[in-house]
């Protein structure tokens, strides 16, 4: 029996919910088939067969949860979909094994990287940040043991000789602290702790706040939409804004892709509102209408919570004025816009009553300076403030 194990679906989580059996066991069916519906990161994906074959097992029920790389499903009689090309299939049959992406899930012009480790060798006790940085330093996690449940960076750092001597192990009763809450079960809540744990540890946050005058908005106008416009406006005269920083490389990103955060009763789903500029005013309008029924009914697919390029929360449909929103690595940039409200300033000389949008962005000041975030916060309050 050939064993096809769970693969990493992309989204930062160890496991997944099995939602929907497609096949029975004794079914045939064909390479990229549909073998089963799981849950894991606010999404629901279809995974498919990765060679044609029977279907002998089926190694988990509808509701359990497995663990990345853990048994699957199990054929019979499996042949690989390209056996004209020995080398292709063999390097697929690599890359399936070893539990990666399914898929090639685009980002930009460039595929995520694949890990071609084997799934007996590959660690399961560390997190995707923490294993590509022990694959940096030419750290073996397959011959250590961590502190707790998992490594941590930190435990990586000291088995490169990159810090100061460990200190001494904590008392065997004492627990080392976990990576995500306990409380953070559900798939949605789980995915949030975990972009707020990078974002705590390799972020260095940076937030201004600036006000733009909407006195000359229509009545009626679409706030988010305002802001997706002037978004794109400011991503044009501060394209590192826009952008990626990893490896410690900012790779500034077109087109303008805004990941929309949207609240809803299963926790903060982020779909991305791809290619803003070239978009008209009603097509976003649908993908936004749209995108909010999805988080309201539980599941965004997949495919349209990737690729983000720029973040934006509008927190003042909910309330408040001003905010610390936070940057989700490997984005450098987010952006807040506040509730709106009426204020005696300043204009043309008389004292006017205005309305004021309040404006809080943020940016990872490792790869953005300051003037830099300064000047695209200008570009988006003047283009919000045009009529």
């Amino acid at each position: 029996m050939k064993i096809f194990t769970l693969p990493d679906l992309g989204e930062g989580l160890p496991d997944a919910v099995i939602r929907e059996w497609h096949v029975e066991e004794g079914d045939s069916i064909a390479a990229d088939q549909s073998l089963v519906t799981v849950e894991t990161a606010k999404a629901l994906v279809e995974v498919p067969a990765p060679w044609s074959g029977v279907v002998e097992k089926r190694f988990a029920q509808a509701g359990e949860t497995l663990e990345t790389g853990q048994p699957l499903v199990g054929f019979k009689g499996a042949e690989s979909k390209t056996p004209e090309n020995p080398q292709i299939d063999e390097d697929r049959e690599k890359r399936t094994d070893s539990g990666t992406v399914v898929g090639q899930i685009e980002q930009g012009s460039e595929s995520l990287a694949v890990e071609v480790r084997s799934v007996q060798q590959r660690p399961r006790a560390a997190t995707p940040a923490v294993r590509a940085l022990a694959r940096r330093l030419n750290v073996d996690l397959a011959a250590l043991h961590p502190a707790g449940s998992r490594f941590s960076e930190a435990e990586v750092l000291r088995a490169a000789g990159t810090r100061a001597p460990a200190a001494p192990p904590a008392p065997a009763r004492k627990q080392a602290e976990p990576t995500v809450p306990a409380a953070t079960g559900d798939p949605a809540r789980r995915a949030m702790a975990l972009a707020m744990s990078r974002s705590r540890d390799q972020v260095c946050p940076m937030t201004l706040f600036d006000e733009a005058d909407i006195s000359g908005w229509k009545k009626k106008e679409s706030t988010t939409l305002r802001l997706l416009r002037a978004i794109a406006a400011a991503a044009a005269q501060e394209p590192n804004l826009n952008a990626y920083f990893e490896r410690e490389v900012l790779e500034p990103r077109t087109p303008v892709n805004v990941g929309l955060a949207v609240d809803a009763p299963k926790g903060l789903f982020v779909p991305v509102l791809q290619d803003v500029e070239s978009s008209s005013d009603d097509q976003l309008l649908e993908r936004i209408r749209r995108f909010k029924q999805q988080a309201n009914e539980g599941a965004i697919p997949q495919k349209d919570l990737q690729g983000a390029t720029i973040h934006l929360s509008n927190f003042g449909s909910l309330g408040g004025r001003f905010a610390t929103p936070v940057v989700v690595p490997p984005l450098v940039c987010i952006v807040g816009a506040g509730r709106s409200y009426d204020t005696v300033v300043p204009h043309k000389e008389k004292a006017r009553v205005r309305r004021l949008l309040p404006l809080s962005v943020s940016a990872d000041h490792r790869a953005v300076t300051g003037g830099e975030l300064a000047r695209f916060l200008a570009a988006l309050r003047d283009h919000l403030s045009e009529k």
